[in-house]
């Protein structure tokens, strides 16, 4: 999957959930990211494996 991709996919993903084009651009990515880490219950996640 391209870059483009998985952002499309992860906006598409979040704008499911409520969230709001804004709340999305201002968000901190990499903070996001590691909370589904937690949430998955795995030591590494790959970004793919995320959405």
């Amino acid at each position: 999957m391209d870059p483009q991709d998985f952002i499309d996919s992860l906006y598409l993903a979040l704008l499911d959930k409520g969230w709001t084009l804004n709340e999305i651009d201002t968000m901190d990515i990499v903070y996001y990211l590691k909370l589904m880490t937690k949430k998955l219950g795995e030591g590494k996640v790959y970004i793919d494996e995320i959405l």
